[in-house]
């Protein structure tokens, strides 16, 4: 785009990275803020860009703004706090979110940003402030299609990998989700090697043996049977379950303590009781989705979500 105008708020380790991939490229007239007056200045005085007084200044000369902050709190604040950026745009103003931040904040500042017609893009950065500065960041970018594309020549400076997720507030919640299957993956592993040391395996040993029956197909099977809803692997669930049972035993017998282990015995139990044996083991998220959230009884105790 022509003439785009671009202002980066938060030039911090990583912020200022981010300006100096933009101010170096096709952004020479770039505009930067931060909440501590001698950071941008001493960057300004040092690479260049204009140092502006205020987020809400920014606005008022820039189509873009990229923040770049730790945390919803610091972004809700430039956007409605003192002389807020949310007041300033023309019609047609976008904010970026470049930082890790909770998504049902992002969602709720979306809808608040909309009331004043500035666009939220939440685009969660990924990679070292090295990979910003060369551009070679990883880039999850959830927001409206005609938006995105508005902001694509920012985007194509800072990012190696962009990654469309959906709508505003997507991309954040697709970091955290991420995170959460690495560290189930990598609790399960780290169970399954405590296991195994009880038999003598080797954890290297044990690791091969485990990708050789089947553990490395789990992402191929994700791809080829849940996110396509075919469900035809051809393992049935009660075999899995049955398993994941006997492997539950070896533990209790061995007095080992593996929390995870447990918990997926006893949801692929009930996963059979609702579905049944002969079910593929890959349309377990069929159980998932009969599953509810119920308000906690009067006693305190927990709901039963045994369905």
């Amino acid at each position: 785009m022509p003439g785009l105008s671009v202002g980066v708020i938060g030039i911090g380790a990583f912020g200022s990275m981010i300006a100096l991939r933009l101010l170096w490229t096709d952004f020479p007239g770039l505009q930067i803020y931060d909440t501590d007056d001698l950071t941008p200045r001493f960057f300004s005085n040092n690479y260049g860009g204009l140092n502006v007084g205020s987020p809400k200044m920014m606005a008022q000369n820039c189509d873009i703004i990229l923040t770049a902050l730790p945390s919803a709190r610091e972004l809700r604040q430039v956007c409605f706090g003192w002389e807020g950026l949310a007041t300033g745009f023309r019609t047609g103003g976008i904010v970026m979110d470049l930082g890790v931040t909770d998504p049902l904040e992002t969602v709720a500042l979306a809808k608040e940003l909309d009331t004043h017609s500035v666009k939220l893009v939440d685009a969660p950065a990924f990679g070292t402030p090295d990979a910003a500065k060369e551009g070679k960041l990883t880039l999850l970018v959830g927001g409206d299609d005609e938006i995105i594309e508005r902001c694509r020549p920012v985007l194509d400076k800072l990012g190696s990998r962009i990654i469309r997720t959906g709508a505003t507030g997507s991309a954040q919640a697709a970091g955290a989700i991420a995170d959460y299957l690495r560290a189930a993956r990598l609790l399960a592993a780290s169970e399954a090697i405590r296991l195994g040391a009880h038999f003598g395996f080797e954890p290297a040993t044990l690791l091969h043996v485990c990708d050789m029956l089947g553990g490395a197909e789990v992402t191929r099977v994700l791809a080829s049977d849940v996110a396509t809803r075919l469900f035809k692997t051809g393992l049935q669930l009660g075999v899995l379950r049955g398993n994941v049972e006997l492997a539950a035993r070896l533990a209790e017998q061995a007095g080992l303590v593996l929390p995870l282990l447990q918990s997926t015995s006893d949801a692929w139990s009930k996963a059979e009781a609702r579905l049944g044996y002969s079910t593929d083991h890959s349309a377990i998220i069929k159980w998932l989705e009969t599953l509810t959230a119920e308000a906690p009884k009067e006693n305190g105790e927990q709901p039963d979500q045994s369905a």
